[in-house]
């Protein structure tokens, strides 16, 4: 299909995801898979296609004996989109066309990996144009990609995530939460704590350009992007080090919030690319 990644995300869990779909992670109950547990009276297992022909033989009750494995299974991956205005940030990067480019490459890994993808996203409320129920779906990147091309985010905030959260199933996800993080402070610690039951992934987009260095004297007119609202500064030398202080202290600020929730983030504030994430998810483990 049109804009198909040429690689995909190994994206890997911690957990154990629950369920009897075929797929590619452990599971919690024994099945069809190629990790064996242990071997166990045929009896307790019947499956002749497992036979363990060693331990029958060494058994002196002449028992079958059979391989007991764990059961792989699939999970369900959603990605959680902040669709509000400041994703509009075209610097050295543009973060709404790095939004577009991760759905489609984490869609297209889903189905590789035989896994249920969906995607939730929001501004000031759920965007349900955005919006698609988990499903096997191979084209699923692509319609999500054609979806936010005509879509033109003009939202003051994100709080449509808490909505977004209500919608995930109750059963744990991998759930991949995407956004700039411009939001008040208060906003991150309940969006967290609504997606406790889950396995969430933040993936923060910045841009290098959005605390220039200042080369210049004079006034300037400085424009919030998430809520259109203006203030002037007088530019000189020592505001310098206190915008860096500032950028500095709010990437420190978001790391401890979600390492405490479970997860490190990963800061893109350059080109994306499927490897980013693949390092990510070995480090993790």
């Amino acid at each position: 299909m049109a804009g198909t990644p040429s690689t995909t995300v190994d994206y890997r869990v911690r957990w154990k995801p629950g369920g009897v779909v075929p797929g590619m992670h452990r599971g919690t109950q024994a099945g069809i898979g190629h990790e064996l547990r242990a071997s166990v009276p045929f009896h307790a297992h019947p499956d002749p296609r497992r036979l363990d022909l060693r331990s029958s033989l060494r058994d002196p009750y002449q028992r079958l004996w059979v391989h007991d494995c764990q059961q792989s299974v699939a999970l369900k991956l959603y990605v959680l989109a902040d669709v509000s205005a400041s994703m509009t940030y075209q610097g050295r990067q543009d973060k709404f066309a790095q939004l577009q480019t991760l759905v489609a490459t984490l869609a297209h890994s889903a189905w590789r990996s035989g896994d249920r993808f969906g995607m939730l996203a929001a501004d000031e409320q759920l965007r349900e144009e955005l919006s698609l129920p988990a499903r096997l779906n191979r084209s699923a990147g692509e319609w999500l990609q054609q979806r936010l091309r005509r879509f033109q985010p003009q939202g003051r905030g994100a709080q449509g995530l808490l909505q977004a959260a209500a919608r995930l199933p109750g059963r744990r996800a991998l759930v991949f939460l995407i956004s700039d993080f411009h939001w008040p402070q208060a906003l991150l610690p309940e969006l967290l704590q609504a997606l406790a039951a889950h396995d969430v992934v933040p993936l923060v987009l910045w841009d290098t350009l959005e605390t220039p260095p200042m080369r210049r004297h004079g006034l300037a007119r400085l424009r919030d992007p998430e809520t259109g609202a203006q203030r002037s500064y007088w530019l000189r030398p020592a505001l310098q080090p206190l915008f860096e202080q500032a950028y500095a202290q709010r990437r420190q600020q978001l790391q401890a919030q979600f390492q405490r929730a479970g997860r490190r983030a990963l800061f893109i504030d350059g080109p994306f690319t499927p490897q980013l994430l693949n390092a990510y998810f070995r480090e993790a483990l």
